[in-house]
Parts: structure tokens; C-alpha cells; sequence
């Protein structure tokens, strides 16, 4: 039993979830080294990991699980660490979350539901967005950063013919393929791979394969759950 097993721990009992959160953890960490990850409990014993990329978008990816009390701040390094330091061959997965930072966590999740489709679009096009995107970051970063005129910039833009076209920002388009949301070997998506777009008022929300991407097109934080 490790310290804060039970009520006190996350458990993650399946091997391929524990791996997963490896690699969801380690791509946050070499985005932001002081990450900070929250688990929300979910049906169907499973979970949640939320956290908010450097970019501005904030991430989520779903695996099998729980977490105390169905809702916990955490650290992403601590969570890794004690995650690396499970037996080979532990049966119940049990992790200690370390000291709750609720403190640290910005604004609401997303609401839950709502969200209405609209339009899938290949996953290749964020591929290919991002590789520019950096290209063009090489040439334009400063002492601060990536400038927010290049993170802000509208990448793509769906339901272009329509009254209400929906624009996608590269805040969101990083974070999407930064986070391995979007399966690629070599810079290349499978064929026919689609992300989904939708909408609720002001959430734009990108669904890929392994995680969702989420964000304010008014650039407020805070809405009802």
C-alpha cells in the first residue's frame, strides 16, 4: 500500500491507462515544467485529466480511473513520479495525488454537454498548421515567447460560406497536436483521420482521437459547469 492509498488516492488499475497518462503528463511537463493537471471522476470508472497549456487552451484527456472525492488540483511531476514508482506488475494502480493545489487552478471546466457539431475536418490540416506554426515560431519568438499576434492568429476557419463561420485559433491548433492528440507517424496523420469541431455560444471545442482542446472565443475563463 503506498502513502494515501484508499480514499486518499488516485488509482489508475490498468497498465495501457497508467501508460497513457505517462504520455499525457510527460507532453504537458515539456510544455510547462510547473503544469498543473486537475481529475474530475467521470461514468464507467473512468476519469478526466484536465490541464491548460501554455498556449491558452485548456486540454483533457479521458482514461479508466479515479480520483479522491471525484475532483483533485494536482501536480503533473508529482503525479508522474509517483506513477514511474509503482511496481512492475502492481495490480490497483494506487498513486499519491500530493498536496491538493486548488489554488493553482484557473477558472471553470467547460460545460458538459450542449455542444452541437460543426464540421469534422482532416487531422492532417492541424499537422500540417503546426509545422508552419513553428517554422514560423523560429523566426519570430522573443525573450518572451512565441508573440501573441502568431498564437492568436486565426489557423483555419470552418463553415466558411456560411453567416456564422467558426475560426480556429493557433492557441488551440498547438495544443491539440502538442498534447498528442492527433495520431501522426512522421508528421503524417492516417488517411481520412478527422477532428471535430463544435460549438456551444462562446466554446469552440476540437474533438481528435485521444483528447479534446477547449476554448473561449470571447477570451473569458469562467462559465457554469
Amino acid at each position: 500500500m503506498v502513502p494515501g492509498a484508499g480514499d486518499e488516492a488516485v488509482a489508475v488499475p490498468d497498465p495501457a491507462d497508467r501508460d497513457d497518462l505517462r504520455t499525457f503528463l510527460r507532453r504537458l511537463l515539456r510544455l510547462d515544467e510547473a503544469a498543473v493537471v486537475r481529475l474530475t471522476s467521470s461514468e464507467g470508472g473512468r476519469m478526466r485529466v484536465w490541464s491548460r497549456t501554455p498556449f491558452g487552451a485548456l486540454v483533457v484527456r479521458g482514461l479508466g480511473g479515479r480520483c479522491p472525492g471525484g475532483d483533485v488540483v494536482c501536480g503533473a511531476d508529482h503525479l508522474l513520479t509517483q506513477l514511474d514508482m509503482l511496481p512492475r506488475g502492481d495490480s490497483d494502480g494506487l498513486v499519491d495525488p500530493g498536496m491538493p493545489l486548488t489554488s493553482s487552478w484557473q477558472g471553470l471546466l467547460p460545460p458538459r454537454d450542449g455542444f452541437h457539431a460543426v464540421e469534422d475536418i482532416p487531422a492532417q490540416v492541424l499537422l500540417d498548421l503546426t509545422e508552419s506554426g513553428r517554422g514560423a515560431a523560429r523566426e519570430n519568438a522573443g525573450p518572451a515567447g512565441l508573440p501573441p499576434s502568431l498564437l492568436d492568429q486565426e489557423a483555419l476557419t470552418v463553415r466558411a460560406e456560411s453567416d456564422s463561420p467558426v475560426g480556429v485559433d493557433m492557441r488551440t491548433v498547438f495544443s491539440m497536436v502538442m498534447c498528442g492528440f492527433v495520431p501522426e507517424r512522421a508528421g503524417r496523420a492516417p488517411e481520412g483521420e478527422p477532428v471535430r469541431v463544435s460549438e456551444r455560444g462562446a466554446w469552440l471545442r476540437l474533438d481528435a482521437r485521444y483528447g479534446t482542446a477547449f476554448r473561449r472565443t470571447d477570451a473569458l475563463t469562467l462559465e457554469p459547469r
